[in-house]
């Protein structure tokens, strides 16, 4: 009865709630008539009412000055009591401190007289709830659908839990749908900045979204938005509230037992596992948003396997609400990801247009936001009217070269890379002022410097080395704009600019290569003694010859050089038989893969303990080692790839970062060494 009687001032909607019913959180308060606070507001011409709540409306209006839809958010403050009137304050503060592309934006705020006016984007698709009352009758919805928008929520609640917020109200009628698959979450009125845990005075929210714990009046956290975001899935997958029940009694004891309604034979098992963790009814138990998104999630696409795109529509036949369409386009394979991508983020260009994904807690995916992760690619919507030709990712930066040779920089800056002049970190591409003038048909970045080159020849770079990979003399390690390196007489006519990990490497239309920077297990050939050089270098792959270079790729301590007739030139370590000589035995001098020579090479990948190459006959090529699990502990493996809670990797123990990614997808495979090259085998069709 004590925890029953938390609830006397709620009652439960149907079971079904229309898509009109949807759009309130509850009824207007007695007393109130919200459309009559409507404002006729100076450069805005009112479209439409989209909204109504107990503290007010909320008008679609258009801009003036530039055409764009926004949301106005009306609250009549003299009608409200003073802890509403908190809370509706509390909605401007929560609001205007988060940023994520997964969120509603804020716009601004201001009070003309006693009414509080919020301004915010315009979600133009409806809500989540509007859209699965449409197909409440209808086949269950793909399982691929399901994931794109339970990683883009989870993505949204680990953002927001960064900054110490909590949402205390997450639901199907405040997430948004927004252009091609993206959903926003919405609706901060009673969210709340985290200090310390929140003691659940008053009952807040949604009952069919409460967890345990706020159901029994306990403290809660973050977890309880969790909880809430299992709702959600659970509700997207049965098309019907994941907790149901016809009375209020019935529907708190279900929460109490974790008794959720469960999933349709068609839902894979991992998806079921997954939710029953967000089920857990202890708190602790249940997942973070940032562990769904880095571990739980991946996990759940690599089990499902790959399938093709697909989309569906939903019509409103015989309803006044803007009609519903929904396309969902799966641009990511999941199975293809590979240690760049699980690095500093990634980007990809078609017609100029670029999506990012990845990591992007610096910035680095430029979409005006610190995220923690985003397995998904998303538009780079400040650069949309740009046509961006290349692209180049550092330690927590990205670089970006238009059509006419501008370049563009955002992300962490406290390395100097992002050639502003200050380390002052950008969280959108912002053009690099010392170039505008100077058109880059080139650049390339390292883990903390970059290279341009113009069409000229002339050689740019900027950023952090200790090693002398910037080029620019022994004494010079940091250098916060661009700064023309002075080339040798020797080195002319420069082709192409390579920045490895803490080294350089420029080709000369020769075939020449020169080289400075770190020579760590001797892959720039420089000899075993010489630990690094501020000063260009010639590299010597045959001391009688002289080979003309194509192409070159440097891992940390070992290199490829691709030279003509399509041969394979490996220097530096070959601890993990990354050269290709078919042992693991040190070698001092530079190496032919042999067993290549009868075939022809068209590019080549080094990374930390392998390579992959690529032949004319459209092979792909790899040998070294693949790091995971050893073969001795192999049941240790399988052990941690479990279904219960327990038998997990602990992620509380490490930041949320590539590193618990990088420890959980090593436990995932077991590791291999291929001594020899060895053609990737698969199945494609063409």
């Amino acid at each position: 009865m004590s925890v029953l009687s938390r609830f006397q001032n709620l009652t439960l909607l149907g079971p079904n709630p229309s898509p009109r019913q949807t759009l309130a959180t509850v009824a207007p308060r007695e007393g109130t008539e919200g459309p009559q606070h409507v404002l006729d507001l100076t450069g805005y011409r009112k479209v439409r009412s989209v909204g109504q709540g107990s503290f007010g409306v909320a008008i679609l209006y258009e801009r003036q000055s530039d055409g764009q839809q926004v949301v106005m958010k009306q609250i009549a403050l003299g009608n409200l009591a003073n802890p509403e009137r908190e809370m509706a304050m509390n909605e401007v503060e929560v609001f205007s401190k988060l940023h994520h592309p997964n969120i509603i934006a804020y716009l601004g705020s201001s009070v003309r007289g006693d009414v509080l006016l919020i301004e915010m984007e315009y979600a133009d698709g409806g809500t989540l709830a509007q859209m699965l009352a449409v197909r409440s009758q209808s086949e269950p919805l793909p399982e691929r659908f399901v994931l794109n928008i339970f990683e883009q929520l989870a993505s949204a609640l680990s953002y927001m839990h960064s900054q110490n917020i909590l949402h205390r109200d997450l639901k199907t009628a405040n997430v948004f749908l927004h252009g091609k698959g993206t959903v926003k979450v919405g609706d901060f009125g009673i969210s709340k900045i985290m200090n310390s845990n929140v003691h659940a005075q008053t009952v807040l929210g949604t009952p069919y979204y409460f967890s345990p714990e706020m159901c029994e009046g306990k403290e809660y956290d973050e977890k309880s938005d969790v909880w809430a975001l299992g709702c959600i899935i659970g509700e997207m997958c049965c098309l019907k509230k994941a907790f149901t029940a016809s009375n209020l009694s019935e529907l708190v004891g279900k929460i109490m037992t974790a008794e959720y309604v469960p999933l349709p034979a068609c839902y894979s098992d991992s998806l079921r596992h997954v939710l029953g963790l967000m089920f857990q009814i202890e708190p602790i138990a249940r997942p973070s948003a940032s562990e769904l998104l880095q571990y739980w999630i991946p996990l759940i696409y690599k089990n499902l396997g790959s399938a093709e795109g697909f989309q569906f529509e939903a019509h409103h036949s015989k309803s006044k609400q803007p009609e519903l369409l929904l396309k969902v386009e799966s641009m990511v394979q999941d199975d293809r990801v590979t240690a760049q991508s699980y690095a500093d983020g990634s980007t990809a260009r078609v017609d100029g247009t670029v999506y990012s994904w990845g990591e992007g807690d610096k910035g680095q995916l430029g979409h005006d936001a610190l995220e923690t992760w985003h397995h998904i690619p998303m538009r780079i919507d400040a650069i949309r009217s740009r046509r961006i030709v290349s692209a180049a990712v550092g330690d927590g930066f990205s670089i970006y070269r238009t059509a006419t040779g501008l370049l563009l920089a955002c992300g962490d800056n406290s390395n100097g890379c992002l050639g502003q002049g200050n380390r002052a970190s950008l969280l959108v591409p912002k053009q690099i002022a010392k170039l505008e003038h100077t058109p880059i048909v080139q650049v390339s970045s390292g883990t903390t410097h970059v290279l341009a080159l113009t069409e000229g020849g002339i050689v740019y770079s900027w950023g952090s080395s200790d090693n002398g990979a910037l080029a620019l003399g022994k004494r010079i390690h940091v250098a916060l704009e661009p700064e023309r390196v002075i080339l040798p007489q020797l080195v002319q006519n420069v082709r192409e600019v390579y920045a490895g990990p803490d080294c350089t490497i420029l080709i000369t239309t020769q075939g020449d290569c020169y080289c400075c920077g770190s020579n760590a297990g001797n892959r720039l050939g420089l000899g075993r003694k010489v630990a690094s050089t501020a000063t260009l270098r010639m590299v010597h792959l045959d001391a009688a010859k002289r080979p003309k270079i194509v192409a070159v790729s440097v891992a940390d301590t070992h290199a490829a050089f691709l030279i003509e007739g399509g041969l394979l030139v490996m220097l530096g370590d070959n601890s993990a038989g990354q050269r290709g000589a078919g042992h693991k035995f040190e070698l001092a001098q530079p190496s032919i893969v042999r067993q290549l020579q009868s075939r022809y090479v068209v590019n080549v990948k080094c990374n930390h303990s392998y390579t992959v190459a690529t032949t004319d006959d459209n092979c792909v090529v790899h040998w070294g080692t693949r790091i995971g699990t050893p073969e001795s502990a192999e049941d240790c493996s399988e052990s941690r790839a479990g279904s219960n809670n327990e038998q997990r990797p602990s992620l509380a123990t490490v930041a949320n970062s590539t590193t618990a990614l990088a420890n959980i997808l090593t436990s995932l495979y077991k590791q291999e060494t291929i001594l020899e090259p060895a053609d990737v085998l698969a199945d494609f069709e063409v």
